[in-house]
C-alpha cells in the first residue's frame, strides 16, 4: 500500500492480492484518524462480501470469488476501544456491466484500488439500536 496525507485528505493506492480492510486499518493507524469518511473508492475486487439488511440485525451475504470492477466505494470509520469499526457499501460491476451493491464485509485488491478519505475530528461511535439491530453510528457528548 502507499498512502499520503496532507490537511485531513488521505490519498490511498492498494495493490494486487492485499485486503482491502487490514489496509485501510493500517493507513487509519498510520495517519492517526479517530473518525473518516471514505470519500471515494475506484479499482478492482476479488473474493468481495456484499450484504443486504433483512431486517432485526439480519444480513443475506454473497460470497464473489470473480474480479469485479469497485466502481464506487463509500463510507466512513472510526475507532472505537483501540478497534476501527468500518461501514463501507459499494457498487461493484461485472464484466457484462452488471451491477453489484451493497455493504461490503470483505475483498481483495485485484490489480489496484485508489481511495480518498477525509479525516476528522468529529467524535463519533458505534451503540447497538434496539429498534434495528444494528450497531449505529452514534455522536459522543462533548466534555462541558
Amino acid at each position: 500500500m502507499e498512502y499520503r496525507e496532507d490537511q485531513g485528505l488521505i490519498m490511498v493506492r492498494l495493490h494486487q492480492d492485499e485486503d482491502l480492510f487490514e489496509s485501510l486499518e493500517g493507513v487509519c493507524r498510520a495517519c492517526d484518524v479517530r473518525t473518516g469518511v471514505v470519500l471515494s473508492g475506484i479499482g478492482m475486487l476479488k473474493q468481495a462480501e456484499l450484504s443486504f439488511y433483512v431486517k432485526q440485525g439480519r444480513y443475506a451475504t454473497a460470497l464473489f470469488p470473480e474480479p469485479l470492477e469497485l466502481v464506487s466505494l463509500a463510507g466512513n470509520m472510526l475507532l472505537q476501544d483501540g478497534e476501527y469499526k468500518f461501514h463501507l457499501h459499494a457498487v461493484l460491476a461485472k464484466e457484462t456491466k452488471e451491477a453489484l451493491a451493497g455493504h461490503l464485509s470483505a475483498g481483495k485488491v485485484n490489480v489496484t484500488n485508489e481511495i480518498v478519505i477525509l479525516k476528522t475530528d468529529i467524535p463519533a461511535l458505534r451503540k447497538l439500536d434496539d429498534a434495528t439491530g444494528l450497531m449505529a453510528l452514534t455522536f459522543e457528548q462533548e466534555n462541558a
